[in-house]
């Protein structure tokens, strides 16, 4: 059995350390020469696919997932339609969450830090609220902050500092819920977003204008208002190009054709 891993990010590290300790083998999905990213691992060109192989968070070009099964691959993943871990609850982070599924598996133990790390790719906003089995606010929060020292010297105070920034900027009603628009927030501070909208349960909006498209990002909305999200008011907004979310974990995005316009 080989895996193949996707595109780096902390869960993605700790699969790679995880399987270290195995006698699997383990390449990384490339374009070309380089290992992908996140936003482009569903488009592979190395390695070539072969049968008992488990592609992690990554496919191959040209494959879809009902041809991979059909070779005898197996997919490990939560972020899409399809995929095991898909639409589950936060409850249920553990087994949804591609660390959880390797490690299950394998029948490889479960500890503390590997439900932090699969509690925060899963659903981080009900980890930080006590919402997840074995998850606990104060333990969950020192093991956020603990690894965001790497980018921070003081990351509780610079937690604090965002939000107290964040609630200044502009808020838009959407679907009946008061939104901040986050959009501005750039650089370190847009590394910071996620963890800092979940801690202090702040619904956020974010527009990225390109071209004659832009993309529209919420996060932290209940799942009947992501799921109005995309079924209605994504479509009021002007022509879908790409609509995307998962209401379990409460966030979603769609792409619309023209230049953006408030609603309000």
């Amino acid at each position: 059995m080989r895996f193949v891993l996707g595109g780096k990010d902390t869960e993605m590290n700790e699969i790679a350390k995880t399987l270290a300790t195995t006698n699997y083998s383990v390449v990384y999905a490339k374009i070309g020469e380089s290992r992908v990213n996140r936003s482009e691992a569903y488009d592979a060109t190395y390695p070539k696919p072969e049968p008992l192989d488990v592609w992690v968070e990554c496919a191959p070009r040209g494959y879809t997932k009902l041809e991979m099964y059909s070779l005898g691959i197996d997919l490990v993943d939560h972020h899409q339609p399809g995929d095991f871990g898909y639409s589950m609850s936060h409850k249920q982070y553990w087994e949804a969450s591609s660390i959880g599924q390797v490690c299950n598996r394998l029948g490889i133990p479960r500890t503390q830090r590997l439900s932090y790390i699969a509690a925060a790719d899963h659903c981080l906003l009900p980890a930080y609220h006590e919402q997840c089995p074995r998850i606990d606010r104060e333990g969950f929060l020192a093991f956020r902050m603990d690894f965001m020292k790497q980018f921070e010297p003081e990351p509780l105070k610079y937690l604090k500092d965002l939000h107290a920034r964040a609630l200044r900027l502009p808020t838009m009603n959407i679907l009946g819920a008061k939104v901040y628009d986050v959009s501005t927030l750039q650089g370190k501070d847009r590394k910071w977003l996620s963890d800092m909208s979940c801690c202090y349960g702040m619904k956020t909006m974010s527009i990225n204008q390109k071209s004659n498209r832009y993309k529209m990002f919420v996060s932290n909305l209940s799942v009947s208002e992501i799921d109005t999200f995309c079924q209605e008011y994504a479509p009021s907004l002007g022509k879908v190009i790409n609509v995307y979310g998962d209401p379990k974990r409460q966030f979603a995005a769609a792409v619309i054709e023209g230049s953006y316009v408030s609603k309000d």
